[in-house]
């Protein structure tokens, strides 16, 4: 499976060449033609998710040449995503396969089930489960965490309810004193 993946980068990395030599012919002062290996390098990265700064730092290339050539090559680097997204999708597969079968081997084997903590099921299921609401539409569950402590908006709330309590409970006396 590697060998195929490393296959897939090499001919995506062969159409990122061919796309920076077409676009360099007859245009001398684009980094396609300058340095067509930087060129080529910096798409490279950006496929791969690399931020600007850090293409800028290893590539020493400049905020515009990259915002260019990004828009120059849109087709091939959305070609470089397809093929990344593809690839995690064969991988999230092969893992889903796996862990079918070696749940299966544990369901066969009651020693190695009675060994084998709970979290260790309940953990990976919960994030399945959860995955596949997501996948269907269906994940409506809206999980809140709150701190033990009110807010101080409920807290002011509270005074003022007790003091109108209060207020409510009270005998107005008129305390001026006569002369």
């Amino acid at each position: 499976m590697w060998v195929l993946v490393v296959a897939k980068k090499n001919s995506i990395s062969k159409a990122m060449a061919a796309s920076v030599a077409a676009a360099g012919t007859g245009h001398g002062n684009r980094i396609e033609a300058r340095d067509p290996e930087r060129a080529v390098k910096a798409l490279e990265m950006l496929a791969d998710g690399k931020s600007y700064r850090e293409i800028k730092r290893t590539l020493h290339m400049d905020w515009d040449t990259m915002i260019t050539l990004r828009s120059r090559h849109q087709a091939t680097l959305e070609q470089r995503r397809m093929q990344l997204a593809q690839d995690a999708l064969e991988i999230g597969e092969g893992l889903r396969l796996l862990q079918r079968q070696k749940m299966q081997d544990l369901a066969d084997n009651p020693e190695q089930l009675e060994k084998t903590n709970i979290r260790d099921l309940t953990l990976p299921w919960g994030i399945a489960h959860t995955k596949y609401m997501e996948a269907v539409g269906e994940n409506k569950v809206v999980i809140e965490h709150r701190t033990g402590a009110p807010s101080l908006e409920d807290a002011m709330k509270a005074i003022e309810a007790a003091k109108q309590k209060f207020k409510d409970g009270s005998i107005a006396i008129d305390v001026t004193p006569k002369e």
